[in-house]
């Protein structure tokens, strides 16, 4: 027992920062879905670095004053608002359990004042636009060397479907059925494949001819042949079996580099440029991760009269979350979802739905 575990009976420990994190993660962890401790692992990694720059070593080195400097040391880095604000409520919590636990002083956690933020930056804007997918998906099908390369069969599935990393992830190559032209997402936990929300978001989706072609033809030539620990085959296979997520939003960054269809709009020239590997695509300040794809399919799939619950039961989300955090259409999109609504109608002449539904003939 270290020196500053030593205490008189009854007497709560005073632990060195590090150990309260790993005792307050490994209390949690039974009651956490998905990477949830993985999440607070990384953002409480922050605060043992600001712990140690400033000088906190155990918890008794704790007061409010220094806990409420953790949001100028979070605000001294390159943080968006909005991760500033995560990791403000992720150390708060933990600060809280601290206090029930009898390691800290009750109200500790109020030194940290998380950031009010307003709905725009609580949704973030980083999108891949429809009109830029598409012309990307465009030259993809139409470079020989580029179709049905595991990069475009990625795009296209994400591009048409909205799914998340973890869905991609959890596909199998049985699960596609090129006949059907049908893609199955299910919940395998038990062999390392667990959909976000478990069973909930389990589903079958359909694929319309182009991308399902993209698709087999991928399979067909160029899935590498491989198996996971479990001896599943995962469709999108990396050459060590199963990719982690990190893999997969490095497959995207890649394939979403912009000098592959359009001029450098960094000026430079792709052959010497190393934002082209795929470990270093993500610094090219142009590519984009899974998530701002996933957004601008589901943004395309309600452009073109989709409606919400079909979308949400399509991309495993609801049609609240889609209202609130997904769906960015620019202004021009916006009104041609409502032209068909509007046009037309006049005050003078209609007064009641049923006169509208009679001159739209329905």
């Amino acid at each position: 027992m270290s020196p500053s575990q030593a205490t008189e009976p009854g007497e709560a420990p005073d632990l060195e920062i590090p150990e309260a994190v790993d005792r307050f993660i490994a209390r949690n962890r039974p009651n956490w879905k998905g990477e949830t401790a993985r999440t607070y692992r990384k953002s409480l990694d922050t605060f043992e670095s600001y712990a140690d720059a400033d000088g906190l070593e155990t918890l008794s080195d704790l007061e409010r004053w220094n806990v409420g400097g953790y949001t100028d040391f979070l605000l001294g880095r390159d943080y968006a608002r909005v991760t500033v604000q995560s990791k403000q409520k992720q150390a708060r919590r933990w600060v809280k359990w601290l206090e029930a636990q009898g390691l800290a002083p009750i109200g500790l956690h109020l030194a940290i004042e998380p950031l009010r933020l307003d709905d725009q930056e609580q949704t973030s804007s980083q999108i891949l636009p429809p009109n830029d997918l598409r012309d990307l998906l465009a030259w993809y099908r139409n470079a020989p060397r580029e179709r049905g390369t595991r990069q475009h069969a990625l795009l296209e599935v994400l591009a048409h479907v909205g799914a998340r990393r973890s869905g991609i992830r959890s596909l199998d190559v049985d699960d596609w059925d090129p006949d059907a032209r049908t893609l199955a997402f299910l919940n395998r936990q038990e062999s390392g494949t667990r959909l976000k929300n478990g069973n909930r978001h389990e589903r079958k989706v359909v694929l319309s001819e182009r991308p399902a072609e993209v698709l087999t033809d991928y399979v067909t030539r160029n899935r590498a042949e491989k198996r996971d620990k479990n001896g599943r085959r995962p469709l999108f296979s990396s050459r060590q079996g199963r990719p982690a997520k990190s893999t997969i939003t490095n497959w995207t960054y890649q394939a979403t580099t912009p000098c592959l269809w359009e001029e450098c709009p960094h000026s430079r020239t792709r052959h010497r440029c190393g934002w082209t590997d795929q470990t270093e695509a993500s610094k090219c300040p142009s590519t984009k991760s899974p998530h701002p794809v996933r957004r601008g399919s589901i943004t395309w799939q309600l452009n073109i009269g989709r409606e919400p619950e079909d979308v949400a039961a399509r991309a495993a989300t609801t049609p609240q979350v889609i209202r609130r955090y997904y769906d960015r259409p620019d202004l021009d999109a916006e009104l041609r979802r409502r032209i068909t609504s509007f046009d037309g109608i006049d005050i003078c002449e209609h007064s009641d739905p049923t006169d509208v539904d009679e001159e739209m003939g329905q």
